[in-house]
């Protein structure tokens, strides 16, 4: 039995989150305050490795502040069996499907918000998931704050590592899957390293982290 990290956006699902769920409550009314061109550049800088998370988050996070847990819950179910589960790898599929065979423990390491990260794992079937810890209130309201490390970069390692430790796992013969230059320091961890879909930021560093290219388009 192996741990299996899985990268999301790029990684598991053919697209950004974010965007597919910004889009999705724009199209619906749900963000007026938030502006697609705005998005826009914040994906370009996180391909490109400059991104401030904190920044994106912040904002991102702005149209769900109205609701309740409750609320929250359903609208985000709903928007992510439509616009994000239909964009998932089939070669995802088939990764995810030959670690649960083999009984590994598969964790996807994402910097995206956790309220869409928790759902998109209960719908694969992951037990487990890091991703940004946002902050609520007593009733499990959003407040639009951060709470805690989010997992982005260097910063995936720190979580990864507090996460084996609280569950006493171990890197031995571990599985890494990414996607982006962000992903390097997770990667860097794993036994057995895949790119997926690699852009050529990320292919620029196969040999030096000798990482195993595949397609999870096919």
């Amino acid at each position: 039995m192996s741990l299996a990290f899985f990268d999301m956006d790029g990684t598991l699902v053919d697209g950004d989150t974010n965007e597919y769920t910004l889009s999705y409550f724009m199209r619906e009314g749900l963000a007026p305050t938030i502006s697609f061109e705005k998005v826009k550049s914040f994906q370009n800088m996180f391909f490109e490795g400059t991104l401030n998370i904190e920044d994106f988050i912040r904002y991102a996070v702005k149209p769900l502040l109205k609701y309740s847990k409750n609320e929250r819950d359903e609208l985000l179910y709903k928007t992510i069996t439509k616009t994000i589960v239909p964009h998932i790898f089939t070669g995802a599929k088939k990764a995810l499907e030959f670690h649960k065979n083999r009984r590994d423990t598969i964790v996807i390491v994402t910097s995206t918000m956790d309220y869409i990260v928790e759902h998109v794992a209960r719908i694969l079937g992951i037990e487990y998931y890091i991703a940004a810890p946002m902050a609520y209130d007593e009733n499990g309201v959003l407040t639009g704050d951060i709470n805690g490390i989010v997992p982005y970069k260097q910063n995936k390692v720190v979580r990864i590592r507090k996460f084996i430790e609280e569950h006493n796992f171990s890197l031995d013969n571990s599985y890494g899957y990414g996607d982006s230059i962000n992903d390097l320091p997770m990667l860097g961890l794993c036994t057995h390293r895949y790119a997926v879909n690699a852009n050529a930021l990320l292919k620029a560093k196969v040999n030096e982290f000798g990482l195993i290219e595949v397609n999870f388009r096919e």
